[in-house]
């Protein structure tokens, strides 16, 4: 004869614990919610930054500086001062690099031009065929692009000579087609790295053009599919295997990123935030449309929900929607949403017998609802305040279950999430 028996288990977790492989967790979303401080808070509200013309289509960050496109007009107009310029074609990107004077130059890359835009006034200067359609990088006083699978560099302190080629002027190499186009350039650990469709090209180039050596770098993770931002001395860009972080010499799965939701197959658009973060416009396997951010000091990533057309990101991240321009700030809800975080945990390591989730305790502040389920579908939900334990009537069964925490609730925190596990077995 035998008779049932059972114990119960705490499993604790702290927020900044929260990571995927990391203790007893699977997976992670973090939707409109962020770590600050060892905790998870409200992510970003926004405040308006401008109004736009009815006929602009896009807009560029450099610094705290607001760029917005119009394809009406042919122009870019910088906003801080209303200064127009020219732009024939359609912006693909805007970059800002160090000139001799010890100002800056900006440069507007589209897809068969080149422009130079002065800051002290509005005059441009074209480069046609465009040297580069990818970006632009300083390195060791040369500018370096690329188009197709061609490299190009000026002469040193010379950022207008993509034309006269020399021994130690300006020039240009074709890369072996294998590794495909080049998709970007960056410039880091005192070397520039052409990512291309199907792997990555270093260069490692000083003064004098003899010394220039170009190689691959082993990658294995399939087709890069977006442009990098550069933070620190890494690079993080999307492949075909989701988020990347490249070393310079090695490249794999940034850790935490907790982008499987995010549909690679779809165009996005990276930039650097804040110095600090990647943010990339995507498009979730769902077909929705939202903001990702990952910070690699904290390892994690993250989506924040605000409506937006277009966005940029630089000094900070700003929004373009219904002729406004809007820019990320403190703590707030979107409008008419919520934030939330769903993560997965495994309950394997408890031991044998059938496992149920009796209750969720969630150390913080805040008003909250809870809803789990297991491997066979069957939800359970609850409401409450943060701070104490939220029963889940008879339980949530399985070796599996993925807890869902939401609040309309601004002033949400949540520190620590422990679960309360019933295991049963026979003896």
């Amino acid at each position: 004869m035998s008779v049932p028996s059972c114990s119960r288990h705490i499993v604790h977790c702290n927020a900044s614990d929260l990571h995927a492989g990391q203790g007893y967790v699977r997976s992670v979303r973090l939707d409109h919610l962020r770590e600050q401080g060892g905790v998870l808070v409200c992510a970003e509200g926004e405040e308006e930054a401008a109004t736009l013309a009815a006929t602009a289509t896009n807009l560029w960050c450099i610094d705290d500086r607001i760029f917005v496109y119009d394809a009406t007009a042919q122009s870019v107009r910088r906003l801080s001062d209303g200064r127009v310029y020219p732009a024939s074609e359609e912006v693909l990107r805007m970059v800002n690099l160090p000139e001799t004077e010890g100002g800056d130059g900006i440069f507007a890359l589209c897809a068969g031009l080149l422009y130079r835009y002065e800051n002290s006034d509005s005059t441009a200067t074209v480069f046609s065929p465009a040297p580069s359609v990818t970006n632009l990088v300083l390195h060791h006083e040369r500018l370096f692009g690329a188009s197709g699978t061609q490299i190009r560099y000026t002469a040193p302190m010379k950022f207008e000579s993509w034309k006269t080629f020399s021994e130690q002027g300006a020039g240009r190499c074709d890369l072996l087609p294998a590794g495909g186009a080049v998709v970007d350039v960056i410039a880091m650990r005192d070397r520039v790295y052409f990512l291309r469709q199907c792997g990555i090209t270093r260069l490692t180039g000083y003064a004098d053009v003899y010394n220039f050596k170009l190689d691959d770098v082993p990658f294995g993770m399939g087709k890069i599919v977006s442009h990098a931002a550069v933070i620190g001395d890494c690079a993080y860009f999307f492949t075909e295997s989701g988020l990347c972080r490249f070393d310079g010499s090695s490249a794999g799965r940034a850790e935490g990123a907790d982008d499987g939701e995010i549909d690679l197959t779809q165009p996005m658009r990276v930039e650097r935030a804040w110095g600090t973060a990647l943010a990339a416009s995507v498009t979730l396997t769902d077909g929705s449309a939202a903001l990702y951010l990952y910070e690699p000091a904290f390892g994690r990533g993250r989506f924040v929900r605000r409506a937006f057309v277009q966005f940029s990101a630089a000094d900070s991240v700003v929004f373009m929607r219904a002729g406004k321009a809007y820019r990320l700030t403190g703590r707030a809800l979107p409008e008419g949403g919520s934030c939330s975080c769903a993560a997965e945990f495994s309950l394997s390591a408890l031991g044998d017998g059938e496992k149920r989730l009796e209750a969720v305790y969630l150390s913080g502040a805040g008003s909250v609802r809870v809803e789990a389920f297991g491997p066979d579908g069957v939800r359970r939900a609850c409401k409450g305040e943060a701070g104490g334990w939220l029963d889940l009537a008879a339980g949530v069964r399985g070796e599996t279950v993925t807890v869902r925490i939401s609040s309309d609730d601004e002033e949400i925190c949540v520190r620590e999430i422990a679960l309360r596990i019933r295991r049963e077995g026979r003896v």
